[in-house]
């Protein structure tokens, strides 16, 4: 009798789910860093730092225009909670990693229901294509960022709840619909969009109820349950229910509402063409898989196959639709320049749709690598490649969307059409892409030839994991973060702490609040040595200054509020902060013809001049750049407390104050 644990033993060893999910997630941070305290956090955070102790930024113009119309009560709430347990880093970073999960258990499980032939690997490739994928970022909203937003959180409970309904829409209607409503409380313009796309998907399965095994009385009763499971989610976050707009003309509202605060996300004319055309090739690479054209011979598909006909067609149609949303709303915003529906962005379902389209490619990329050969390995590897830059992207998809075609005229044509379309690809790239794609592409081409080269004539190597090589694994996915989680302990005092390589793993993963630049370090300075209830004005466009600080400042062009009242606040200080006296209208102009430009006018003022325009601000500290060699005024109106960098901090002299706001 053969022995039980001889047997065992020669079994392939399988890393379980969510081993797998921690090698991607060290991974992910080994190539993309963690930038938590940054960017948009900057300006959202001191929101929460206000709501856990009200003494911090009491005086803040930005922080307390929220006390009118708050739409992150839900996402601060969520945060604020984690943060009282264990600190603002620590829950920002669990919450990353709880999101980071969610996001990738939904894309993998909803490529294994749309492809269940490639098993594992589909959702292995879904997750890949998914934390890349940077290229046609119409909106400018990624799929995934390296920091904790609550976009993100939404986007991750609208993932699981695709996957539940895609898999089984019988079974997993009840969890989307809860998933849905969760989304709305984390983001309520988000997760409400999400559930107009999930109302709309479910309607669209009736309709196509032969193929989408989806009849129209659970449809319209998932629809109903999704449209109450936002209500609560509105109500937290939108109440009171008034109009944004009074107090302001239309024409102004949406002068500073979409053409001064957010041009970048409401107005599809200002996306670039290669951004355009990038989330074109997202949907020409998702058809040839939709289709059906996998590149597989038909009886090479296993038997199973069939059962992915509905989940494959619930995902198409979830697609559609999204794609049917952001048609309509193109119209709404260019067309009728109707400010309610160019307010409520609905173009953050472009990035949505993105993912959708991955899903439906992913069948594609594993059957071109199940086909073998050095060619259509190559090409499976070229996909998500493109997926790192616009006009990298549309190459790439032009040359496999060629290749495809020749394929019907002989596998002999397809290559030689593969060739001159990747050499005429990598031409055009290095005369036109400002990001060098011609490069990666280059040096993805040679290595491809050298590998090909060195395995020709030689058996294929059989590749399993073990043991032994998954710790390697885990060992290369983090030593980066684990290096980076130990130089952040470091004590600031300490001579180690400012050595470079220490600091490059600080700003590479920011598990801590250490500071990594200039406006950091001042800002850290004033948080030590400047009173709690001090005021500063500063220069328009560095975010970070306000949360590093915790002290109130009296504009930022980064931090703006929603509602009339608080957005003609933040214009008019913005106006004063580069010294712009015109209309509304002309400062928009200005704004879009150059904005660096424009904010330079802060740096280009005299001390006099700032010391004015704290007086007008009622500020009385200024942030501006640091005073070149013999030129600092003892007797001016600024008094210099401290430098770092490029930047340092005064105190505005209380006589030369008060003269400046007589003038």
């Amino acid at each position: 009798m053969e022995d039980r644990g001889d047997a065992a033993a020669r079994l392939p060893w399988t890393p379980g789910p969510w081993m797998v999910g921690a090698l991607l997630l060290g991974a992910y941070w080994t190539l993309k860093g963690y930038h938590s305290l940054d960017g948009d956090q900057a300006h959202r955070l001191p929101l929460l730092l206000h709501q856990l102790d009200p003494r911090v930024f009491a005086a803040d113009p930005f922080v307390r225009s929220f006390d009118a119309f708050n739409p992150h009560r839900g996402s601060l709430g969520l945060v604020a909670a984690a943060s009282r347990l264990v600190g603002l880093s620590t829950a920002l970073t669990i919450l990353f990693v709880l999101t980071f999960a969610a996001s990738v258990r939904g894309v993998a499980r909803l490529a294994r229901a749309a492809w269940p032939e490639a098993g594992r690997r589909a959702g292995l490739a879904a997750v890949a294509l998914f934390l890349i994928a940077k290229a046609g970022n119409i909106g400018t909203n990624h799929l995934f960022e390296s920091m904790l937003l609550d976009r993100l959180m939404g986007l991750a409970l609208a993932w699981l709840a695709a996957a539940a309904v895609v898999e089984d829409p019988r079974r997993g209607w009840t969890f989307s619909a809860a998933a849905i409503g969760l989304a709305t409380v984390v983001h309520p313009s988000l997760g409400l969009q999400i559930g107009l796309i999930f109302a709309g998907a479910w309607l669209a399965w009736a309709l196509f109820g032969s193929g989408t095994a989806v009849s129209w009385r659970p449809a319209i009763a998932a629809a109903a349950a999704t449209g109450l499971a936002v209500v609560p989610g509105l109500v937290l976050n939108l109440a009171p229910f008034a109009s944004l707009r009074e107090g302001l003309s239309p024409e102004k509202f949406w002068l500073l509402t979409v053409e001064l605060q957010s041009p970048q996300h409401m107005l599809p004319h200002l996306w670039r063409t290669p951004q355009w055309l990038a989330a074109g090739a997202y949907l020409v690479l998702a058809v040839p898989a939709l289709l059906g054209l996998t590149g597989r011979r038909r009886e090479a598909i296993p038997e199973n196959e069939p059962t992915a006909a509905a989940p494959r067609l619930r995902l198409v149609l979830m697609l559609g639709v999204v794609l049917f949303w952001l048609a309509c709303s193109w119209v709404a915003v260019e067309v009728f320049r109707h400010v309610g529906a160019t307010v409520f962005q609905p173009f953050r379902m472009a990035t949505f749709a993105r993912g959708l389209a991955l899903v439906c490619a992913v069948g594609r990329v594993v059957a071109l690598w199940d086909r073998g050969g050095w060619v259509a390995r190559l090409r499976a590897a070229m996909i998500p490649l493109g997926l790192a830059g616009d006009w990298l992207l549309v190459v790439v998809v032009c040359v496999e969307a060629a290749t495809t075609a020749a394929e019907r005229l002989g596998p002999a044509f397809a290559r030689v059409v593969f060739v001159a379309a990747l050499a005429f690809g990598c031409l055009y790239l290095s005369r036109h892409d400002t990001e060098r794609g011609d490069r990666p592409l280059l040096a993805l081409v040679a290595a491809s030839v050298i590998v090909a080269g060195v395995a020709r004539g030689t058996p294929p190597i059989a590749w399993a994991w073990t043991p032994r090589r998954w710790r390697w694994a885990m060992a290369a996915a983090w030593g980066t973060p684990v290096a980076a989680l130990i130089a952040g302990a470091i004590p600031g005092d300490r001579t180690i702490e400012a050595n470079p390589v220490v600091r490059a793993l600080v700003a590479r993963c920011r598990f801590a609040a250490v500071p990594i630049d200039d406006v950091e370090a001042l800002a850290y300075w004033c948080r030590e040595n400047t009173p709690t209830d001090a005021r500063f004005i500063g220069p328009p466009g560095p975010k970070g200054f306000r949360l590093w600080s915790r002290r109130s400042l009296a504009f930022n062009r980064a931090g703006s509020p929603y509602h009339a009242e608080g957005i003609d606040d933040w214009y008019r200080r913005f106006a004063d902060h580069v010294d712009f006296h015109g209309t509304a209208a002309e400062f928009v102009r200005a704004y879009l013809e150059g904005r660096h430009r424009l904010e330079a006018r802060y740096d280009a003022m005299t001390d006099a001049d700032r010391a004015g325009l704290a007086g007008r601000q009622g500020a009385d500290h200024v942030l501006a750049l640091r005073p070149t060699v013999g030129k600092d005024d003892p007797n001016g109106p600024l008094e210099l407390l401290h430098a770092e960098g490029k930047y340092a901090v005064y105190r505005v002299r209380s006589a030369s104050a008060v003269v400046a706001h007589r003038h």
